[in-house]
């Protein structure tokens, strides 16, 4: 897994200092030149729950207050639930990100199916912006010509919808044709939430060496947001401490 933050241990950090209410957070990640509008974009919309809300539903058997004896011991329960797999309690904390992703990425998510997941739809209305992912990775030359290619198809793709009647087609079943002319670099949005639990699930699997590039980015996009945040700063450290080497 590839996050850069090494691991402190519990005696360097200071007190938990986060609220059981929601959480608006209004981060967003850029590519690294805004100049670049051809790359994957995570935005984290809202947090709602921390490692106190953890700690609370594993007490739910004897009482979910929060006393200052309890809140001492938030930090060592979090760490033994998620070591031993008690991972219930990780399921009531949410987290919800907005993103635009091309096509690959887009189904590579649509395979986890304890995510929420809203899309945007073409099938109602046009696309309203011609999005195309470019790899940077790639030489310029075949960045040029990736784009020309795509540039072609979204020509296609307006034209089709903007000729409907001379085609005889209504404009709705132009719509649905068109999107078969847009290539695998067309970029959606997408609303997704989390539990804290298949957050993590995610991470095991796509923010890894063994994961395509693109997808690999944008789960480390979306775990830098979260730890900035704080909400979760125990439990991020027991998902790194425990989990199995790649």
């Amino acid at each position: 897994m590839l996050v850069t933050r090494e691991l402190m241990s519990l005696e360097e950090k200071g007190e938990l200092e986060s609220s059981s209410e929601p959480q608006e957070v209004v981060t967003e990640e850029t590519p690294a030149e805004d100049t670049d509008n051809h790359q994957d974009k995570v935005e984290l919309l809202f947090i709602d729950g921390n490692d106190e809300r953890i700690a609370q539903a594993a007490w739910t058997s004897s009482t979910i207050e929060l006393t200052e004896d309890r809140k001492s011991r938030v930090a060592g329960l979090v760490h033994t639930l998620w070591k031993s797999g008690h991972t219930s309690p990780f399921e009531h904390s949410l987290i919800s990100f907005r993103l635009v992703v091309n096509n690959s990425t887009h189904i590579q998510i649509l395979k986890h199916r304890h995510l929420s997941i809203n899309c945007e739809s073409a099938r109602y209305r046009r696309y309203r912006d011609d999005k195309t992912y470019i790899p940077d990775d790639l030489c310029e030359e075949w960045q040029g010509l990736l784009l020309s290619a795509t540039e072609s198809c979204w020509k296609l793709y307006h034209r089709l919808i903007d000729d409907h009647e001379e085609l005889g087609l209504e404009k709705a079943r132009a719509k649905e044709i068109a999107k078969f002319f847009l290539p695998m670099s067309t970029q959606v949005e997408m609303f997704v939430t989390f539990n804290l639990h298949s957050f993590f699930h995610f991470q095991k699997l796509r923010n890894s060496r063994h994961a395509q590039r693109e997808i690999r980015e944008v789960a480390q996009k979306m775990w830098d947001l979260v730890e900035e945040a704080g909400n979760f700063r125990h439990a991020m450290e027991a998902f790194l401490l425990y989990k199995k080497e790649d």
